[in-house]
């Protein structure tokens, strides 16, 4: 597909059913460091492992219903975000969520979740690497 420019992976996003203890392993005994998250509405964590980032929301059922949980990130690099939103929409993929924009670390990220054939959910993102 012209257009379509998928850098690499932006950050893993999973879901926990208690964050104190999610918290407690990942950093207490893994020794990820804990980042500051964006209120976003709904209880969750963010780490940084490496220079790539893992996500955390808390829920009572396993998977979470909805969308957005579980979903991997994939890295679109900003000059080419709105020439691949254009491709996947040429391509007739629809938009799950979409696109939009936040603000994480001080620095604008846009966003934007789409699915696959299987229904696994991928969000594209401007935000790389932590590292970047």
């Amino acid at each position: 597909m012209s257009g379509i420019r998928v850098s690499g992976f932006s950050h893993v996003a999973i879901a926990v059913t208690d964050l104190e203890e999610a918290r407690g392993f990942y950093c207490g005994v893994l020794g990820f460091e804990e980042l500051p998250r964006p209120d976003f509405g709904v209880d969750g964590l963010w780490l940084r492992v490496g220079d790539l980032q893992l996500h955390f929301i808390e829920t009572d059922v396993m998977p979470i219903p909805g969308p957005g949980f579980p979903h991997f990130a994939l890295y679109v690099q900003a000059h080419a975000w709105e020439d691949t939103l254009a491709g996947l929409v040429d391509a007739g993929i629809p938009f799950l969520m979409g696109p939009s924009e936040r603000t994480d670390f001080g620095v604008s990220v846009r966003a934007a979740f789409v699915t696959d054939p299987a229904g696994n959910v991928i969000e594209l993102t401007d935000v790389g690497s932590l590292s970047m």
